[in-house]
């Protein structure tokens, strides 16, 4: 018997009859996707992929990242040793190799799969279509139409014909009309706050604000002109992006219909299904090769350098090579074996094979080495050469090492099978072109172990490389290739130039700018260019968008609910208020005189608290005015000098290097006065021999100063008079610790390294203002000598204060003072020429310094300044306006003097808490406020003087993060009132600007940046979001340990209290996995953008990422109703780890594209901190009726 079932299309497996055949089948299915569907399963998915991403990032440290992604990731099991977690870096002296023991556990793809089987069974068991009708028929019509935008853009990205074109429109249009959009969006948002009801606040807050955000960025665009528009790279990626968000607000539209108020929920997901999709296409199909020219070469292959193969290359045609090439996989599937083949001029055995090696001479090895060393080869380059095996490649290599293998192959006679000879091949030799010769029948063929190549349709030609240093240094600001693509496929004949994030992207592959190389013996440059094919690149932009679009969508529903329950119960009145008895008139006026009173409280403390501390922060801001008896050490710190890659006022170099030296900016003198930082270094460069005698080196280490002949004393601060007679001892222990190796150098060796370098910094800055002495007796020797200090010096990169410019002035670079005073010196004396008016003034300045003559030296200075406001022209890329600023920032210090106001608030907050007065708390609350200003002023400066967006290393990072977590404090506060928002301002203000104040002795910190981070967009974008999303994260964790605390340790949380603080994180958490996916998807477009892999599974890239996967397992438990309030400021606190973690930690493994390196005390302090987030998460468990708080609530 057969049965016919009718479709309906309309239906829902929820309202299908079950009297059907179909609907059994449906409820069948159902049932069994029910576990598939559970979000338990989701929180412990999330959690597998979290641990094997934290396995993945420490297995990088002993492995090269390929084999860790194949390993751990792209992998369906993956086996995990026990000696990865404990690295080398965080346990030094502890064998990481005889740590024994494994596991294995799903890997990368396994928990992937699982995860995408979870989200279709939860799509299909939970989110169901609520529309009917024509509703229903309008939304799947809007999402069709979606989806087809959607693949649209996808396609756009591909072109296997030519090249692919950004935008139908230019760039400069196409800004126009960005411009016009803002201006659009802060019109349309000012009308809706004036349609909005007055009642609705909270509606009517967030329009205006947004109103008042596009209005800033319009007038920011109208008041900076063309200097505020985007390069044309930025504008690519903009449109790019532009793209992918229509796309997603379409689905979006027609999301909105079918599944109402989950339709954000509905779209996210499935952006994050198109992510996943992205990167199973990328393990599978997407190639990463590389294509190295010389100027003036054409190249017609790349080559993949994570694998090898072994070419024979007939050279007798004249007119072409014959090329037969043995792949890796079938010169490795048979060792010690003959293998033949039709194919092959000869016949083979594979003697030998070594993963990595390095060649050495047979000659230059020790007896010791002979004696362990085999070389079986008996002909070629073999009987001098000899491959020795070596470790391979791991994440901590410098330099990007990859793998060298070598193999020793015995080559056979086809007819005769006898042997030929054994001979040696080697990657490194065939990347010098050397090959091994071998002759068969009088024929004879060249071998080479190379990387294997894939020969293309076109040919490209380098015409020009360039390496664009930053001024006065060696740090590579820029790397560009022009190039000439020739393709007769499809008739393509032109020149093209790629540069750090600008690739080409031409026949379904992208050119990236990937690296330089100058042989230092010939000077001939070559380019690296990355070349990926990679045909769903776009796919991570749309998915990005779609996600962003759904996520957004969603928490601002939720967001208004939550603002118009609060309006609602602040507008609705009391239960008992509406059966009080009137007052009669002389209740009323007794009324009348508290509520003056009690207003006068209210308003005259904190005002006062304004007006005290206001005052105190003008006075720290004014400008000091030199008394006409003192030398004008402010106005010397404002000359401009050259130094680490920019212009800077030389009161910065000043503060730096004495920061580095002594840990602090000010010294004190023999005379025991407190002195700035510009006075050392004046006595430094002009009178040497005074500042030898201050106290500015920090010496603790007892085995050091015990090294040096000193004892301990208070502060730990020497001069170098105390120890000058050690230095050849502290030379010889500082030539040992180089011999030790990086990372493998005791304490000890590491406190002489350190100490050698501030001895370095003092001798830099002597060697730089201090001109040769030029003997009359033997001038030619001492000039000759004089050029070659100044050579030997010039590559230390040394601070520049001689600017270019001037009437006799030729030079068009900074020079330092002791070589503008040598060249002035040979025109003096040979050419007549004038001297440089720069020259002169420095050395009129530090003459009246030397000599004590305040009048003179002011007057210099001034003269000096004078003079570089006439040149100004002549100093390109310097602004002097900006570093007067500078030198203004510098003496103003306003995120020292903002730690202490929010230290001050701080301790209002707890003095209100303890003596239960409001009137301290909205002290605080204004405290923190005008702190909080201050704070937003420094950053604008910073800002300013760099050009840059507000983070662009650690230091800013620290400062930007107290910044969003201080506004977020305020605006708790504000809503709620409970203090809590004045604590976690205050707290995270005053820890987060220690924390900078920490990071700030590494040095200048508005240093400039590495080619590939030097990008405005991403900078503006990636770092700043990703950096909202670690404040967020520490913001709900902070609320955490409030609510931990507040309720364990004293007995004032009300459950009203408590249910508010968790209303809060839960608030706080929205935005921090909002804030940190968008950051973190965004810097994987970066990185698409730079080298051609949109997620690397670099360390830095896994710990934000860690973040993303943690907050969705605290939000999915908690709406899994797997934890409640306990529960969920317990995981929040761990959000603090893992921000932690990704901020510091994966930095303090030394490996990663985005290794900051190894920080000094940041492990110790990471490790603290750590510990003790997870005792306050121990004192959580805690039975809650067993809380403080909580036993006041039952008594």
């Amino acid at each position: 018997m057969s049965t016919n079932t009718l479709s309906d299309t309309s239906s829902e497996f929820a309202t299908t009859d079950s009297n059907s055949g179909s609907a059994n089948s449906n409820e069948r299915f159902l049932k069994i996707l029910q576990p598939f569907a559970s979000l338990k399963l989701t929180v412990v998915l999330f959690a597998m992929a979290i641990f094997i991403i934290l396995a993945g990032t420490l297995a990088q440290v002993n492995k090269d990242i390929w084999v860790v992604i194949d390993e751990y990731f792209r992998t369906g099991i993956a086996k995990i040793e026990f000696k990865i977690f404990f690295p080398p870096s965080f346990f030094p002296n502890l064998d990481q190799q005889n740590i024994p023991g494994f596991i294995y556990f799903p890997g990368g793809w396994l928990i992937g799969f699982m995860m995408g089987i979870n989200l279709l069974a939860a799509h299909f068991i939970r989110f169901k279509v609520q529309a009917k009708g024509k509703q229903r028929t309008i939304g799947w019509v809007i999402v069709t139409l979606g989806l087809l935008i959607t693949w649209g853009v996808i396609a756009s990205g591909s072109n296997k014909d030519g090249f692919q074109e950004y935008s139908v429109l230019s760039w400069l249009v196409l800004w126009w009309l960005f411009e016009a959009g803002i201006g659009i969006l802060a019109i349309a948002s000012l009308v809706l706050y004036f349609k909005i009801e007055k009642y609705r606040r909270a509606e009517r807050g967030l329009t205006l604000g947004a109103a008042i955000l596009f209005a800033c960025l319009m007038a920011w665009f109208l008041a900076q002109g063309d200097a505020a528009r985007f390069s044309d790279s930025s504008m690519r990626i903009l449109w790019q992006l532009i793209k992918a968000t229509f796309a997603g607000v379409v689905l979006l539209v027609g999301c909105i219909p079918l599944f109402k108020k989950r339709a954000g929920i509905v779209l996210l997901h499935g952006g994050v299904g198109l992510m996943m999709l992205s990167e199973l296409m990328v393990g599978t199909m997407a190639v990463e090769t590389q294509m190295t020219i010389s100027e003036g070469e054409t190249t017609n292959y790349v080559h993949d350098i994570r694998t090898i193969e072994l070419a024979i290359i007939d050279q007798t045609d004249p007119k072409q090579d014959q090329v037969t090439v043995i792949p890796k996989s079938i010169l490795l599937a048979k060792r010690k074996e003959v293998v033949s083949d039709p194919k092959l001029p000869f016949n083979y055995e594979l003697v030998k094979y070594y993963p990595n090696s390095s060649i050495r001479k047979i000659s230059s090895l020790t007896p010791e080495e002979k004696k362990l060393a085999e070389n079986p080869a008996t002909g070629g380059i073999g009987k001098d050469w000899i491959a020795l095996p070596a470790r391979s490649a791991t994440g901590t290599d410098t330099g990007g090492a990859v793998d060298t293998p070598a193999a020793y192959i015995k080559i056979i006679d086809k007819k005769t099978d006898d042997s030929l000879g054994v001979y040696l091949v080697s990657l490194e030799m065939a990347l010098q072109e050397i090959g091994e010769q071998v002759v068969v029948d009088g024929t004879p063929y060249q071998l080479y172990l190379r990387f294997k190549r894939t020969y293309k349709p076109y040919s490209v030609k380098l015409i020009d490389v360039r390496k664009d240093d930053y001024a006065g240094t060696s740090t590579v600001m820029n790397y560009s290739s022009d190039i000439h693509l020739v393709d007769p496929t499809t008739n393509v004949d032109r020149d093209i130039k790629i540069w750090m994030n600008n690739p080409l992207r031409y026949s379904g592959e992208t050119f990236y700018q990937s690296g330089y190389h100058a042989d230092p013996r010939t000077g001939k440059e070559l380019t690296t260019l990355s070349v990926v094919t990679n045909m769903g690149w776009m796919i991570p932009y749309v998915s990005c968008m779609i996600v962003a679009v759904g996520m957004l969508y969603h928490f601002m529903i939720t967001l208004l609910r939550f603002l118009g329950r609060r309006e609602k119960q602040r507008i609705e009145p009391s239960a008992v208020s509406e059966f009080l008895p009137p007052d009669d008139a002389k209740h009323e006026d007794i009324k009348d005189k508290q509520h003056f009173m009690k207003s006068l409280n209210t308003y005259l403390i904190p005002a006062l608290i304004l007006v005290i501390f206001g005052g105190y922060l003008m006075s720290k801001a004014r400008i000091p005015k030199t008394p006409s008896n003192q030398m004008s050490l402010y106005q010397f710190g404002e000359l401009p000098i050259l130094y680490q890659g920019r212009a800077k006022p030389i009161d910065t170099l000043a503060r730096n290097s004495l920061r580095i030296i002594s840990g602090r900016q000010d010294f004190t003198d023999p005379d025991g006065n407190k002195q700035p930082a510009i006075k050392w270094l004046l006595d430094t460069i002009a009178k040497p021999q005074e500042a030898y005698s201050y106290n500015v080196f920090r010496i603790e280490n007892p085995d050091l100063l015990h090294t040096l002949g000193l004892k301990k004393r208070p502060g730990f601060r020497y001069s170098l008079e105390d120890f000058i007679e050690k230095l050849p001892e502290l030379t010889k222990q500082a030539e040992l610790a180089r011999q030790a190796g990086q990372g493998k150098a005791s304490l000890y060796q590491s406190r002489v390294l350190d100490l050698e370098k501030k001895i370095g910094i003092v001798d830099l800055l002597i060697q730089s203002f201090t001109p040769p002495n030029i003997r009359a007796e033997s001038a030619r020797e001492d000039l000759i000598e004089a050029i070659r200090r100044h050579g030997m010096l010039d590559r230390r990169n040394p601070p520049r204060v001689i600017p270019p410019g001037g009437a006799a002035e030729e030079e068009a670079e900074w020079q330092t003072y002791s070589y503008a005073w040598t060249r002035d010196l040979v025109k003096a004396s040979f050419s007549k020429d004038k001297e440089n008016e720069a020259t002169q003034a420095w050395t009129k300045i530090l003459v009246a310094y030397s000599q004590g003559n305040t009048e003179e030296f002011n007057k210099e200075v001034r003269n000096y300044q004078t003079w570089l406001k006439k040149h100004q022209a002549d100093l390109t890329d310097v602004s002097l306006s900006k570093i007067d600023y500078e030198a203004f920032f510098n003496h103003f210090e306003p995120f020292y003097y903002c730690s202490v106001l929010y230290l001050i608030a701080f301790v209002l907050v707890c003095i209100s808490f303890l003596i239960g007065e409001k009137t301290l708390g909205s002290a605080s609350f204004w405290l923190i406020v005008l702190t909080f200003v201050v704070h937003t002023f420094a950053l604008i400066s910073r800002i300013y003087i760099s050009g840059r967006p507000p983070v662009t290393n650690l230091y800013s990072s620290a400062v930007f993060i107290g910044w969003g977590a201080v506004l977020a404090g305020i605006v708790i506060e504000r809503m709620n009132r409970l203090g809590i928002g004045n604590l976690l301002a205050s707290v995270s203000g005053f820890a987060t600007l220690l924390i900078a104040h920490m990071l700030a002795g590494d040095g200048d910190t508005m240093a400039v940046l590495q080619a590939v981070l030097d990008t405005q967009f991403w900078l503006a974008t990636h770092v700043v979001c990703i950096t909202l999303g670690y404040a967020a994260t520490f913001v709900a964790g902070l609320l955490g340990l409030f609510y931990i605390l507040w309720g364990t340790c004293t007995p004032r949380m009300t459950a009203n209290a408590g249910k508010e603080i968790i209303r809060m994180l839960y608030g706080v958490l929205c935005f921090a996995i909002f804030l940190s996916f968008f950051g973190t998807v965004l810097g994987g477009l970066w990185a698409d953008d730079s080298w051609g892999r949109f997620w690397g599974w670099d360390p830095k890239e896994n710990g934000a990422l860690i973040i993303v996967l943690w907050n969705a397992l605290v939000l999915h438990a908690r709406w899994g109703g797997m934890i409640k309030d306990r529960g969920l400021a317990i995981l929040a606190i761990g959000g603090n780890i893992v921000t932690s973690w990704s901020w510091f930690g994966v930095n303090e493994l030394g490996v990663g594209l985005h290794s900051y390196g190894f920080t000094e005390g940041v492990l110790m302090a990471l490790g603290l901190f750590m510990l003790s987030q997870l005792a306050v998460m121990a004192v959580a468990l805690i039975p809650q009726d067993r809380w403080w708080s909580f036993k006041n609530r039952d008594a």
